[in-house]
């Protein structure tokens, strides 16, 4: 048995896998002995379902390291959290500096709408906005005086802040915040509740 109690065979192939993943597959930040130590707690997670009828031990520690390795893979280059798809962080400082300044932050460089895209937030135009805000503030200037004055208080709040300022039950303020969905839905502006 080898240092961590899972084998002289299981050892090896473990450091040349999690070597061979830190080279090819991995940021910069993370050692090979992360991948290492991932590899050694599923191994160990695992080993009480080996059958030794089904297959030998060494094939069973191949199966599940390589298994892992392949987890590992798809987990890192998932499409919310690759690695590669974002070369640069946003605090990086900036390789282009301005005249005889300090190193800029690479997102202070960058248009309000580039960010929005790296980071998944869907950005409108100014001229969306001020739309947007008209029709938001026509839909609550329509609305009786008590709910205007509930939706302005949840613009600010949540339920349980709006209900310990105003002593209206929880219960009734989330009828009146239902109500509001509903004619906000009406007015297609459902995703700005």
């Amino acid at each position: 048995m080898g240092a961590d109690g899972i084998g002289d065979y299981a050892e090896t192939l473990i450091r040349i896998k999690a070597r061979k993943l830190a080279r090819t597959a991995a940021s910069p930040e993370v050692d090979w002995e992360d991948f290492a130590q991932d590899m050694r707690l599923d191994l160990w997670r695992r080993l009480s379902k080996f059958d030794p009828s089904k297959a030998p031990l060494n094939a069973f520690i191949t199966r599940v390291v390589e298994h892992k390795v392949a987890s590992i893979i798809e987990a890192r280059t998932a499409a919310c959290r690759d690695y590669r798809r974002c070369p640069r962080s946003l605090n990086e400082p900036s390789k282009s500096r301005p005249e005889k300044g300090p190193p800029v932050e690479f997102g202070r460089l960058l248009a309000r709408e580039v960010i929005h895209r790296r980071i998944g937030i869907p950005s409108n135009s100014p001229e969306d906005l001020h739309d947007l805000a008209h029709d938001i503030a026509a839909v609550i200037s329509n609305l009786p005086q008590e709910q205007r004055d509930v939706c302005l208080r949840l613009m600010r709040g949540n339920l349980t802040e709006v209900a310990q300022e105003t002593g209206i039950p929880r219960g009734t303020l989330y009828e009146s915040f239902e109500m509001l969905r509903r004619r906000f839905e009406k007015e297609h502006l459902k995703e700005y509740l």
